[in-house]
């Protein structure tokens, strides 16, 4: 396992090696509704346990792999039987879910960590979750990509590209749909790339996009639907993993996939659900299974299904996949989410002075 992306362990527990340390927490933290990362009590193996799992719709495929591999590795690691019950939908509708109670998640996987914020606040999530893991508890990673027709007929390479005269955009509504918050981001991100400090430009240059953009869906799926089958715009903005599936499915020999030479990162975010995990009792479970996401097995398998892997040796071995880009990220680029929902998305952001579509 690469040691940079194992848990946070206390060199007592990582010296040790057993299954409870292989599951163990971080020192846990109280949140301000009361959830708290405690210390798991070592589980009846004989026992089998149902786990959920919430993850962003279109991760159905992924997700599958990965718990039937979760579900092997802690079944040879302790005998117990384990089935994991998989979730999907949008990432703030998951949010919602997991606040009202309606979904009863043991861990979650979203695809902007504002949302687990959100849950966080609302007392079900323990303070400090992003810093359970390396890289804030992003297992895996992605970047905003161009999704063009074969031939790709408007010759788009780059972000300045995308928002010349005569192109359409299609993409997904970052206030219906909260992924589509990257897709917004990551042409800001590019401009104070180019000119830092200049949040003028990058207001000028966001608007540019905007003003481009022909269709705005309400998801990532009904983006994808208008662009391959309605036949609508020049250019789709979406992920790069995305991309990757749709070049391996339906839009094999249709589309080309453009990953500009400068772009945002996008790194969904996983977190144990505490309150629901400790409820159940099955807290030790839900730590090996977020654990798990960061070994080179799952690795591989999101590699596969067109995420970037953190690990150096999957990655090396994907090296044809996935072109070598200059990846922004929120945190670095960008100073964090809060002050980029601040800028782009809070009631007086820029994407609500924007027109209507």
């Amino acid at each position: 396992m690469n040691p940079r992306l194992i848990r946070k362990l206390s060199l007592t527990a990582v010296l040790s090696l057993s299954v409870t340390a292989f599951a163990a927490c971080s020192s846990g933290s109280k949140s301000n509704g009361g959830a708290e990362e405690a210390a798991p009590t070592q589980s009846d193996y004989t026992k089998a346990v149902e786990l959920v799992n919430a993850s962003t719709d279109g991760t159905e495929p992924l997700y599958a792999e990965l718990n039937a591999g979760f579900v092997l590795s802690w079944k040879s690691r302790t005998g117990q039987t384990v089935t994991v019950r998989q979730e999907t939908g949008a990432s703030s509708e998951q949010e919602q879910a997991i606040i009202k109670g309606d979904s009863k998640a043991d861990v979650v996987t979203l695809g902007i960590g504002t949302d687990i914020d959100a849950i966080q606040t609302a007392g079900v999530v323990g303070e400090g979750w992003q810093q359970r893991y390396d890289y804030n508890s992003s297992p895996f990673y992605t970047a905003v990509a161009f999704v063009v027709r074969s031939g790709n007929p408007k010759g788009i390479l780059e972000w300045e590209d995308v928002v010349k005269d005569g192109v359409a955009i299609v993409t997904a509504n970052p206030s219906a749909y909260s992924d589509a918050r990257w897709y917004y981001a990551a042409p800001w991100a590019y401009s104070l790339d180019a000119n830092p400090d200049d949040q003028e430009k990058a207001k000028a240059f966001v608007t540019d996009f905007h003003n481009r953009v022909k269709t705005l869906a309400k998801s990532d799926a009904d983006a994808q639907k208008a662009f391959l089958d309605g036949n609508e715009g020049d250019v789709w903005v979406t992920t790069e993993q995305k991309a990757l599936q749709l070049a391996e499915s339906a839009g094999k020999g249709k589309i080309e996939i453009v990953v500009p030479s400068v772009t945002l990162t996008v790194e969904p975010i996983v977190s144990v659900v505490d309150r629901n995990a400790d409820d159940k009792g099955i807290r030790e479970v839900a730590n090996a299974y977020t654990d798990y996401l960061f070994t080179e097995e799952a690795q591989t398998s999101a590699a596969k299904f067109g995420f970037r892997s953190r690990f150096a040796s999957v990655a090396e071995q994907n090296a044809g996949k996935f072109p070598e880009v200059s990846l922004l990220t929120v945190d670095d680029n960008l100073t964090g989410w809060e002050d980029l929902q601040q800028a782009l998305f809070s009631d007086s952001g820029l994407f609500k002075q924007l027109p209507a579509k």
